[in-house]
């Protein structure tokens, strides 16, 4: 049996740096993101309790940061019918580096909102992303 596409999600422990007049939070150096083409990085917000899911791209490689609150990251293998649950944000800053095809979404799990930053390989492009709704993909979210 071979591995899950699942195991090839990273999860890269990211640096906050105190500071008295606010804190510094390390996104990517240089040498993070090498062999990778940066295309473009966006920021989206998600509402406590609220869920966007289900999207899967063709192409684009996510790296996921969340300085601001906490979502739970739910990634699903069709093939494998097996999930895998990432949550990242207060008291766990990291990067995850999600690759194409795979079917993920996420749920805001801290009051008010989170705030989501995307760094792609890729430029958006809707023809790349195929989705389905909520429930298409059976998760207890």
């Amino acid at each position: 049996m071979g591995k899950s596409i699942l195991n090839k999600i990273k999860v890269t422990p990211l640096k906050i740096v105190k500071v008295a007049k606010g804190n510094i939070m390390h996104i990517a150096e240089k040498k993070d993101l090498k062999n990778k083409i940066f295309s473009e990085a966006y920021f989206s917000k998600i509402k406590f309790g609220k869920v966007k899911a289900w999207k899967y791209h063709l192409k684009m490689t996510l790296n996921l940061v969340v300085p601001y609150g906490k979502v739970q990251f739910v990634f699903y293998s069709k093939k494998r019918g097996i999930f895998k649950v990432i949550k990242i944000g207060k008291n766990n800053y990291s990067r995850l580096t999600v690759p194409p095809k795979i079917w993920f979404g996420f749920k805001g799990i801290s009051k008010p909102e989170s705030i989501i930053l995307n760094i792609t390989n890729v430029d958006h492009n809707p023809k790349e992303i195929l989705r389905c709704k909520k429930d298409d993909i059976k998760f207890k979210w």
